[in-house]
């Protein structure tokens, strides 16, 4: 059969001037689906005409009659195609005489000009119905909606103007209905990822007593991993050692007698929760490792028919609950020490509370709690502060009344930001008891469902310090940098000065005033010289060739290369070296800061004076060593403290104003620290700590617990 579809051509005057025609085979269209339809036995694919009568039908016995007269609706009622969006029912078809089938008609109105077409799906009702085929109903149904959209898509070539939005209309169902497949496939993932996920042990056996589903917690329980199960029926495996129903392979054979046989002594009995479920528990010796008491929950599968097709089973591990029960039984018998035991409880509440406040007053920042109008209702102590009568003169008095001098307002203005909601930490400075400044960090924030605020204390004088010493440390290399490119301007022009000195001398032999002159010249050039080459090795970075070196020697070395300066002064130098282990080091940079420390107490003291030079572990630590060298010189007056290790700086005639840049410098590369406390005309002590390795460190401590056990 054909398909025909005509269209009139008209003139200019509006008659009629002819007609062109399209024809196609219905066959070529139809063909390829009805196939695939019989072959996989969905049912059949039927076009009617608008009187009802059969045109295309796989039995060409039913071609030409009518519908109604191989089809009746289930309710009685007359079979109506008359839907423009198409429609499915139910309905008997009468295959024969004697032969009825229970089908389920989907259709679908075909409009070619003025005339309607129906095309029909004829499904056994079974088929459809059945919730295991439901994804090849869709499937059908899609290609139903194919087959609509290639004969529209073929009569738009006579209506294309005419049928656009059609066309445009059955896509977007056809849309539709795939995210509706994908939906109900994502739906089926959903459950199945449920039940994967689950923490509850569970596996889903299908009638067939096949494991279809073995999730991660029923895997972490038994040992038993889901890739063994899938597809077996070994799932009594991890519960029994011989072959055996679970109550899930009971309740899918409908076996309820079986449930008394195989665990009436396992306390089975009918949930009261889950229509259709059982449950019971039991013990095994060695599941997953572990002796276990299991409860076991299996509830039946239905399909939409009603009939059983699989049953899941969840595992809970109740050996915890079993204790318990077993602990509160044991409990009943030990009331009478029921009020020893709310004693130690209290006992314990108050040590937490104890351990808490232990905590709050162990912070290093203090904490003040403040209601809305400032008032201090708790202030912790802090690491330092012991006395608890200190925190209690805070107590129930307003904040501001601590705040250092000069800072009410400003710190007020806070105070009031805060109460508005801005929360911006701010700097003040404090003077201690002692009389020495810190730089507090305060930082407010309310207290969570009340109107108080908490203040926390901050004291940052440390960073603050760190942060100069960055700054300066940055100034320094800068000013080295500068001092570098300048020194290596004047060194040439200095070597030909005092080269031409020199060869003039000895041209000249002057004498009298003359040499003297040329004296004068040749000392100022080599104080020149001498200047440059210490601004060079200020500015010139090094990287030091660390050895395990022998301190003691190495300020044995320094105070012989101070020996004439030290016979000038009839000093008297004294040195204490204990017995510490080498120190990675670079020798020759070592030796000319302990050299540089030596020659200014060398300058500092007077004739007779007196110097002391120390090697020590810090603070008994076996982690780093101390140097320390003594004066009873003149001192360093105290305004010149906070500048002795700038370069440049000097009170001597004739200092460079390196010699303590150049230590800093060298102490920093090796990790070290150098402090340097004097007064004026009560001396000075120079202590530079230098870190031991962690080989040196644990060798050190090896060798002293060897001596303990000698001793």
């Amino acid at each position: 059969r054909y398909l025909v579809v005509g269209y009139p051509v008209r003139g200019q005057n509006g008659k009629f001037a002819g007609a062109w025609l399209v024809s196609f085979s219905l066959a070529a269209v139809v063909d390829k689906y009805k196939k695939q339809i019989i072959n996989n036995e969905w049912g059949e694919l039927w076009l009617i005409d608008e009187k009802q009568q059969i045109i295309i039908h796989r039995n060409s016995a039913f071609i030409g009659k009518n519908i109604n007269d191989l089809l009746s609706h289930t309710n009685k009622t007359k079979i109506d195609f008359s839907s423009e969006n198409g429609d499915y029912f139910e309905a008997v078809f009468r295959q024969s005489d004697k032969k009825q089938q229970r089908s389920i008609i989907a259709y679908y109105p075909l409009l070619s000009g003025d005339k309607k077409w129906t095309l029909l799906v004829v499904a056994p009702y079974s088929q459809v119905i059945s919730p295991l085929r439901k994804t090849f109903f869709y499937t059908l149904f899609s290609s139903l909606l194919l087959i609509i959209v290639v004969i529209i898509a073929s009569m738009s070539f006579a209506y294309k103007e005419g049928k656009r939005m059609r066309i445009k209309e059955e896509k977007k169902r056809l849309n539709e209905r795939k995210d509706w497949q994908e939906k109900l496939l994502r739906e089926k993932k959903t459950i199945e990822g449920v039940i994967e996920g689950s923490p509850i042990p569970s596996f889903v056996i299908n009638n067939e007593h096949k494991v279809i589903l073995w999730n991660r917690a029923c895997t972490q329980l038994t040992g038993y991993s889901a890739e063994s199960m899938l597809g077996t029926s070994d799932h009594y495996k991890p519960f029994y050692s011989v072959t055996r129903p679970m109550i899930a392979d009971l309740i899918v054979d409908s076996d309820i007698d079986g449930l008394g046989k195989h665990y009436g002594s396992k306390n089975v009995k009918k949930s009261d929760k889950v229509i259709g479920a059982y449950e019971a528990t039991d013990y095994y010796d060695k599941l997953g490792g572990q002796s276990r008491y299991l409860y076991f929950l299996a509830a039946p599968i239905y399909d939409e028919e009603g009939n059983i097709i699989g049953a899941i089973e969840t595992l809970q591990d109740i050996s915890r609950e079993r204790e318990m029960t077993k602990s509160l039984s044991e409990y009943a018998e030990t009331m009478q020490n029921e009020l020893i035991e709310n004693i130690e409880l209290r006992r314990k509440i108050e040590d937490l509370y104890n351990y808490l406040q232990s905590i709050v007053n162990s912070l290093p920042d203090k904490i003040y709690e403040i209601d809305e109008n400032g008032i201090i209702n708790f202030m912790s102590r802090g690491l330092r502060n012991k006395d608890e009568s200190y925190t209690r003169e805070f107590k129930n008095r307003h904040f501001l009344e601590f705040v250092a001098s000069g800072y009410e307002e400003f710190v007020l203005s806070k105070w009031e930001d805060a109460k508005h909601g801005i929360y911006k930490p701010y700097e003040i400075e404090a003077m201690n008891k002692e009389g020495r400044k810190h730089n507090l960090l305060i930082t407010t924030s309310p207290v969570i469902g009340t109107n108080h605020y908490l203040l926390v204390q901050r004291d940052i004088t440390e960073f603050k310090n760190l942060e100069k010493k960055l700054y300066d440390s940055q100034k320094l290399a800068a000013v080295g940098q500068l001092s570098a490119g300048i020194a290596h301007e004047i060194r040439n022009p200095l070597s030909s000065i005092k080269m031409s000195l020199q060869i003039l001398a000895k041209r000249m032999n002057p004498e009298g005033n003359d040499l003297k002159r040329f004296k004068i010249a040749e000392r100022e050039v080599d104080h020149l010289e001498m200047l440059v080459n210490n601004i060079l090795a200020f500015a010139k970075p090094v990287e030091p060739k660390k050895t395990p070196v022998d301190l003691s020697k190495v300020l044995e070395q320094a105070i012989d290369l101070a020996e004439k300066g030290i016979t000038d002064k009839k000093i008297e130098v004294q040195t204490n070296f204990d017995d510490v282990p080498p120190v990675c080091v670079d020798a020759a940079m070592m030796a000319d800061a302990f050299l540089n420390v030596i020659r200014n107490a060398v300058e500092a003291v007077k004739e007779y004076g007196k110097i002391t030079v120390t090697l020590r572990y810090a603070y008994e630590s076996l982690q780093s060593v101390v140097v320390e060298v003594k004066d009873d010189g003149n001192g360093i007056d105290a305004e010149d403290m906070p500048h002795i290790f700038n370069p440049f700086f000097t009170r001597k005639n004739y200092g460079t104003g390196l010699g303590l840049s150049l230590v800093k410098k060298i102490i920093d590369i090796h990790q070290g620290m150098i402090d340097i406390f004097s007064k004026k005309n009560e001396g000075t002590k120079v202590l530079i700590m230098l870190p031991l390795g962690t080989e040196i460190v644990r060798s050190s401590i090896t060798t002293e617990e060897g001596n303990k056990g000698n001793i």
